[in-house]
C-alpha cells in the first residue's frame, strides 16, 4: 500500500580520515528511518560523494559535487580529525565549502572534532592545524560538538538527529507538506486540459451508425452470394412424417425488405431460400426457440444464420440512430478533480456556478424518439452511455466512491412488472436522474452545480460521474474545493 514519505537528504562531509564514522551515520540514520518513518512520514536519506556523485565534465570537481547533490541537501553532517581536506578555489578544503553552503542557504550543519586518540607519528601536521584554526573560528558559534569514541559519537549523533527531526516546529512544517493539493481539470479525446475544455458530446458507446452499416451492407452481401434452392414438398413422404421445412418468418422479411428499400439495395427472389434445411417438427422447442435441431448443409445453417444476424443488425441500428442523432449537437465539458499533493482526501465537495443560461440541466436534454426510448431503457445502459471512462491517465468515477456509501440498485424490472402499462418516457427520464448526479441551485444571475466525490488517493485524477452539458456561450464565475477559498476561472467561447 502507498505511504505518504516526505525524504530529507543528509549530506555527509568529512576528509579522508574519517571511515568508521561515516558508517555509524548509515546506522543512526536507519535506526531513525525504522522508529520515524511510518507513524511521522519522515525519512532520512544520507549523501556522501563516494556513492551520490557520477562523473562529469565541464567545470571544477567540487564545483560539480555542489550541482549534483550538495545544493539539493536538506541538511549536513560535518566531521574532523587530523586532516582538514584539499582546498578549492574558494575555501581550505572541499568540506569547508560544503559547510559554508548549507549554512549560506539557512540549513541545519550537525558538526562534530573526533578527540579519539591517534599515533602522533601518523598525524601531519600542517593539516591538523588547519583543523584546530577552523575550529576557532566555529568556536564562537555554537555549532560543534567533541567526542572522545565511536559510541560518544553514535549517542551524540542520534540525539541531535531526533531532536532536529522531532521538534515541534518541523512536525508542523511535515504535517503543512503532507497535504492534498486539489485542481480541476478536463478531458477531451484523450488530451487533459488545464482549463475548462468545451467539446461536442460524442456517446460512450462502441456502437458507430456508419459501422453498423457497413456491418449490415456486408451480410446483404454473403446472403445474395449464398444461393440455395427451395425446399421440396415433403408433407406426402416418409420424410414429410417427421421434418418440416426451415422458413424465414414473414416479420423478419419485412423488415429485412423495408431497409432494402431504404437503402435501395436490391434482393433477388432466392435471397430468403434456406435449400434443404429442414427441422424435426416432433421435437419441442425450448422457450425463445432455443434448442431447436436444424438439418441440412454448412451453407444452409450458415445463410439461415446470416438471415437472423441481419434481421437483429437492422433493428439495432433503427433503434440506435435515433439516439445517436438526438445528442449531435450538444457542446459539454467532461470536468476531473486532481490531487497533486502528497496525501490522500476525502469528503470533498465541488461546486461551480455559471453564469445563467450558460448550463443545460440533463432535464433539458432532448428525448430520442418514442420507438427508441424503450431500446434505450432495455438495451442500453445509460450509465455507461453518459459515463467518463477510466484512463492510463484517469479514474471513473465509481473508482472515487466508499463502497458502504453507495449500494448498487439495480436496473433489472420487479418480478411481476407489467412492459403494458410501462411508461417509458419516465423510465428515462428517471434513469437520466439517477445517473447525472448533481445537485443544481439556480438564481436570477447564475446556477450552481455541486458534486461530492468520497475520496480520492495523492498523485491521482478521477473523473466526474457525467459530461455538464453548456450552451456555446459558456461563463464559468466561480470554483470552489472543499468549500474553501475559491479558484476563480473563466472561460469564454
Amino acid at each position: 500500500m502507498a505511504k505518504n514519505v516526505i525524504q530529507y537528504d543528509l549530506l555527509i562531509s568529512c576528509p579522508g580520515d574519517i571511515q568508521r564514522e561515516i558508517d555509524i551515520i548509515k546506522e543512526v540514520v536507519e535506526q531513525f528511518n525504522e522508529l520515524y518513518s511510518d507513524p511521522l512520514g519522515i525519512n532520512i536519506r544520507s549523501r556522501h560523494w563516494s556513492k551520490s556523485s557520477y562523473a562529469q565534465s565541464g567545470d571544477k570537481p567540487q564545483e560539480l559535487l555542489n550541482k549534483q547533490f550538495v545544493k539539493d541537501c536538506d541538511a549536513a553532517i560535518a566531521i574532523f580529525w587530523t586532516r582538514f581536506g584539499t582546498p578549492t578555489d574558494r575555501y581550505g578544503s572541499g568540506s569547508e565549502e560544503e559547510i559554508e553552503i548549507m549554512l549560506d542557504a539557512g540549513k541545519q550543519v550537525f558538526m562534530y572534532f573526533s578527540e579519539k586518540p591517534i599515533t602522533p607519528s601518523s598525524i601531519d601536521d600542517k593539516q591538523y592545524v588547519k583543523v584546530n584554526e577552523f575550529k576557532d573560528r566555529y568556536k564562537g558559534r555554537g555549532l560543534y560538538f567533541t567526542y572522545s569514541s565511536d559510541e560518544d559519537f553514535r549517542k551524540l549523533f542520534f540525539a541531535h538527529l531526533s531532536q532536529y527531526f522531532l521538534i515541534l516546529p518541523k512536525i508542523t512544517e511535515l504535517v503543512s507538506k503532507a497535504r492534498p493539493q486539489l485542481k480541476l481539470k478536463s478531458v477531451y479525446e484523450g488530451q487533459l486540459y488545464e482549463d475548462a475544455y468545451i467539446g461536442k458530446f460524442i456517446l460512450n458507446s462502441d456502437k458507430d451508425s456508419k459501422a453498423m452499416q457497413e456491418k449490415i451492407l456486408k451480410l446483404f452481401s454473403k446472403i445474395s452470394q449464398n444461393k440455395l434452392g427451395s425446399y421440396h414438398n415433403l408433407e406426402n413422404s416418409i420424410l414429410g412424417t417427421f421434418y418440416k421445412a426451415v422458413e424465414i418468418s414473414d416479420v423478419t422479411k419485412e423488415c429485412i425488405r423495408f431497409f432494402a428499400g431504404y437503402m435501395k439495395i436490391e434482393i433477388a427472389d432466392d435471397f430468403f431460400n434456406l435449400g434443404h434445411l429442414r427441422e424435426n417438427h416432433l421435437s419441442t422447442p425450448t422457450i425463445l426457440g432455443r434448442g431447436r435441431t436444424f438439418e441440412g448443409t454448412d451453407a444452409e445453417s450458415k445463410k439461415y444464420d446470416n438471415i437472423i444476424t441481419l434481421e437483429k443488425a437492422i433493428n439495432e441500428l433503427l433503434n440506435w440512430i435515433p439516439i445517436e442523432k438526438c445528442f449531435e449537437n450538444l457542446s459539454c465539458i467532461q470536468f476531473l478533480l486532481s490531487n497533486e499533493g502528497t496525501t490522500f482526501d476525502e469528503d470533498i465537495d465541488i461546486e461551480l456556478e455559471f453564469e445563467s443560461g450558460t448550463l443545460l440541466h440533463h432535464k433539458q436534454l432532448p428525448l430520442p424518439e418514442e420507438g427508441s426510448l424503450e431500446y434505450a431503457c432495455n438495451d442500453c445502459s445509460l450509465a455507461e452511455l453518459f459515463g467518463i471512462n477510466g484512463t492510463a491517465l484517469f479514474m471513473d468515477y465509481d473508482s472515487s466512491r466508499k463502497p458502504l456509501n453507495h449500494p448498487v440498485s439495480s436496473s433489472v424490472p420487479m418480478s411481476g412488472y407489467s412492459f403494458l402499462s410501462r411508461d417509458y418516457v419516465e423510465d428515462y427520464k428517471e434513469n437520466l436522474d439517477d445517473v447525472f448526479e448533481y445537485d443544481y441551485y439556480q438564481s436570477d444571475s447564475s446556477c450552481i452545480v455541486k458534486l461530492h466525490i468520497d475520496y480520492i488517493k495523492q498523485h491521482t485524477v478521477v473523473a466526474f460521474p457525467t459530461p455538464i452539458f453548456v450552451t456555446e456561450n459558456i461563463v464559468i464565475l466561480d470554483i470552489g474545493l472543499l468549500q474553501s477559498a475559491t479558484q476563480k476561472w473563466y472561460r469564454e467561447i
